[in-house]
């Protein structure tokens, strides 16, 4: 059975939201395609989270300087690091869509690491989530069919791509086609998919997000195997992308005082009321107290009235 279960969510459809608005943002400001300074340390960022999420040694210095051209022995963790970093200078001539591009990545992505890169596997291997194995074994059959149907699915699920691609890295994961590296290419097919849509995607570190929460991130694909749905798997792969976009908007956004916020606010959504939750959009970056104080404050000076408390409290601009 195809593994596309899902169920969304409340959360999900908060992140959905979240990361839409940040995706505008991104856009505004030009930020989908970053400053080259940025953008090789974002594939530093990215190369190493990818490989040490499939427990490759190497540290980010080490790995900045493999992709810098600096000499090294043809060690297999270094061969890893470069053949990552040539599949991510690769990703935008593969179409997400083709079962030929996806087996053609993976041949990149293997080369001299595995015999068979770029061929699916002919018999069943064990299933593993981080550094325990699962109670199944994935088998071999029909699996060139298989991937084909999860490709389609891909193709005409009908939820938003931020959600679907979610599905296609699972599905990848749970499939396991290849004999090695189908968690690699699980996070590069996704971000491949998202790609076509958001080209910020080609270089954000979704990955180095989820090295930070590597037990989260393989408790949630082991319970979603157990679960027969992949939904809690779903939020967790949106959180971590809502964190990313929010930390390219805070590393590309000037710094601004509480004085400073609220007039912006005013200015650019010109809203006849607000609440507190339509303030913080514009700022997720702050805490929830934080944007009570800078609400109160703006209140005490006269630049905004308030009627209500707490969370149902509505604010208008004065004058």
């Amino acid at each position: 059975m195809l593994p596309t279960t899902y169920s969304l969510h409340n959360r999900v459809l908060l992140l959905l939201s979240s990361i839409s608005h940040k995706l505008g943002e991104v856009k505004a400001a030009h930020l989908e395609r970053p400053s080259p300074l940025l953008q090789r340390a974002y594939r530093v960022s990215a190369v190493h989270a990818t490989v040490a999420l499939d427990g490759n040694p190497l540290d980010p210095r080490p790995v900045a300087d493999l992709l810098t051209g600096h000499p090294h022995a043809p060690r297999p963790d270094a061969l890893e690091v470069a053949n990552t970093n040539h599949v991510l200078d690769l990703l935008p001539g593969f179409d997400p869509l083709l079962a030929q591009d996806f087996r053609r990545a993976h041949g990149e992505l293997m080369h001299n690491l595995a015999l068979d890169a770029g061929t699916y596997r002919t018999g069943p291997v064990e299933v593993m989530y981080g550094e325990h194995y699962a109670s199944r074994q994935a088998p071999a059959d029909n699996l060139a069919s298989q991937v084909e149907e999860l490709l389609h699915f891909t193709e005409n699920d009908e939820a938003p791509m931020l959600i679907t691609s979610c599905v296609l890295h699972y599905g990848i994961v749970y499939l396991r086609p290849f004999s090695a590296g189908n968690a690699r290419m699980a996070r590069l097919w996704q971000r491949r998919a998202l790609m076509a849509h958001w080209p910020v995607f080609a270089f954000l570190p979704v990955e180095a997000f989820m090295l930070r929460t590597a037990p989260a991130y393989h408790a949630a694909l082991e319970y979603a195997d157990r679960q027969g749905d992949c939904g809690g798997f779903i939020t967790y792969m949106m959180e971590r992308i809502d964190e990313a976009l929010t930390e390219l908007l805070l590393a590309q956004r000037p710094v601004l005082s509480a004085a400073e916020r609220v007039p912006l606010f005013l200015e650019e959504k010109r809203l006849p009321t607000f609440t507190r939750k339509d303030y913080r959009r514009m700022y997720p970056e702050l805490s929830t107290a934080t944007t009570s104080r800078d609400l109160a404050q703006a209140v005490r000076g006269g630049l905004i009235a308030i009627a209500g408390t707490g969370r149902v409290a509505r604010y208008r601009p004065v004058g």
